[in-house]
């Protein structure tokens, strides 16, 4: 794919449009195994990192299909653009109220608000998929 330079930064973008996917997911203090998962799609981003230890992170057995998480890179700075798309799902042991309770909480007052309620963020995710640019900066 490259052949990464130690100290040297690099960006990394998509190529393509609506290839970007960010998974945040939050878990129920009490029982973590009750996960509130949102995607959301974006048309373009980039992450900035610096080719030290890349090599471990991106080789060249990346499959534009499967895309890879940019969250894990050592990034130095990135930016995320133009939100297209979004969903919200529920692990299946929520009941069907609380799931109608959390969806009307969230479109009311946002993902902050799960805190207040015995929920906490637990995971972020941040897929490049399709083709990747990579620049020396």
């Amino acid at each position: 794919m490259i052949d990464w330079q130690n100290g040297t930064k690099y960006r990394i973008s998509s190529d393509g449009k609506r290839s970007i996917e960010k998974i945040t997911t939050y878990a129920k203090i009490e029982d973590y195994d009750q996960k509130i998962i949102h995607k959301e799609a974006y048309r373009s981003g980039w992450v900035e990192v610096l080719g030290d230890e890349m090599s471990y992170y991106l080789t060249d057995t990346y499959d534009p299909e499967e895309g890879t998480d940019v969250w894990i890179f050592p990034t130095e700075d990135h930016e995320i653009l133009d939100g297209v798309a979004d969903d919200v799902s529920f692990s299946e042991n929520i009941s069907e109220d609380e799931k109608e309770k959390l969806k009307a909480l969230i479109t009311e007052h946002g993902f902050d608000s799960l805190d207040g309620i015995g929920w906490e963020h637990d995971d972020t995710e941040v897929y490049f998929f399709g083709d990747l640019n990579i620049e020396e900066k």
